[in-house]
């Protein structure tokens, strides 16, 4: 306690004397107290010659800024149906970061072009069997067959693989593209981040302050064009005459919106009469037979059946499709047109419904039936009321 009470006034004494505390000493005890608890944290302190450290995700980040730019610039703008395969990650990081670097590159997809993306969850599971009494475990990763079962049931065009190689100095990402049908590469790149600088940086401008185009605001259309043959009857301008049985070439295009749903576009039918085409048979006459002429007095104006006609319709089909279109699975929707039916001389309004079936990929039956209704046709400086009527078609169709 006396020892306690003496230092006490000691430093009284020298604070009377000196006046105030020496900055000297504070000094001192500041930079003595920041050693021990850099001493006591274990802070490292930094050196002139110490690598800039930079964290993981920064440099990730950088490689999807520069993929995200290629996809922006058109690099894969052809592709369609796409579908992320597989997503590998070295042994040095978690498995889930597969899944997590799969999600950013479907993201940047999506933020920079208008590539359909389908989910295939078939590529990630696995089957096994038995075959000479072991245990054969196979996945589309490694199974052909089961690939293009996949790629066939989802309809995927192309698959992307995507490889990410981590080190402590450097991180690599790989992609490749490759056509279900043909197993072509169409397309592959790397990106290494000791060599790679985004475009945005070289350019001064920070990626991350760029206002991200959503797919809305940048619209691509898809068509759809159908060529097809088939049977048709057509309302001829006589009622009841042979040229109304007709072959029929149908060339339709349409674009597709609300997620492949509807469509809407024009259809141009050419048709011709059978009875153009089909010569007489040819016969004998028997003996004795002579051929007599007659001639007949035709008082009344009677127009001559047409044997080619067009048809030109605007027409809007509605599809009946799940969110990811099956085509191993017979998928139908319905259509509805109007429009003019037009031969030499004659024409005629024309409505008509019908319904799709979609075989496959690529071949469309369709079945309709129509109305054209009456018209007046100029004869000899004199208007002839055509006779209208009900008539149907059924059509083979190729997609391209």
């Amino acid at each position: 306690m006396k020892r306690i009470i003496s230092t006490m006034m000691l430093g009284a004494l020298s604070s009377s004397l000196f006046g105030q505390s020496s900055p000297t000493g504070a000094a001192t005890d500041a930079v003595i107290d920041e050693q021990q608890g850099a001493e006591e944290y274990d802070i490292p302190q930094p050196t002139a010659d110490a690598p800039t450290v930079r964290r993981f995700h920064e440099v990730l980040e950088e490689l999807l800024a520069e993929f995200g730019h290629d996809v922006k610039t058109g690099q894969i703008k052809d592709l369609k149906n796409l579908s992320i395969r597989k997503a590998m990650v070295s042994d040095t990081l978690p498995r889930s970061y597969g899944n997590y670097v799969e999600l950013l590159v479907a993201e940047r997809i999506r933020e920079n072009s208008r590539i359909r993306l389908i989910s295939c969850l078939p590529c990630k599971s696995k089957t096994s069997r038995i075959a000479d009494k072991q245990i054969l475990i196979t996945s589309p990763h490694t199974n052909v067959g089961e690939m293009n079962r996949a790629a066939e049931q989802l309809g995927i065009d192309y698959f992307m693989d995507i490889i990410l190689v981590y080190h402590t100095t450097h991180m690599v990402m790989a992609f490749q593209v490759f056509n279900t049908e043909t197993k072509e590469l169409t397309w592959a790149r790397t990106y290494n981040s000791e060599t790679i600088r985004s475009r945005f940086q070289k350019l001064a401008v920070d990626y991350s302050q760029v206002i991200k185009a959503r797919a809305s605001d940048e619209y691509v259309p898809e068509w759809r064009y159908l060529v097809g043959f088939g049977g048709a009857s057509i309302p001829n301008v006589v009622s009841g005459a042979r040229e109304s049985s007709m072959l029929s070439l149908h060339l339709r295009g349409t674009e597709k919106f609300n997620n492949r749903r509807s469509e809407f576009g024009l259809l141009a039918s050419l048709n011709i009469s059978t009875s153009a085409l089909l010569s007489e048979y040819p016969s004998t006459t028997p003996d004795g037979f002579t051929e007599t002429d007659t001639t007949e007095t035709v008082t009344e104006v009677t127009p001559t059946p047409f044997t080619t006609a067009l048809g030109l319709f605007g027409i809007y089909s509605h599809n009946f499709l799940a969110k990811v279109e099956n085509y191993d699975r017979i998928r139908w929707g319905v259509n509805t047109a109007i429009g003019l039916h037009l031969a030499t001389g004659y024409i005629a309004p024309a409505a008509r419904f019908g319904v799709d079936l979609f075989l496959g990929k690529k071949f469309v039956v369709s079945s309709s039936a129509f109305y054209v209704t009456n018209a007046n046709i100029l004869i000899n400086n004199e208007f002839v009321k055509t006779d209208g009527g009900a008539g149907g078609d059924v059509i083979l169709s190729y997609s391209f």
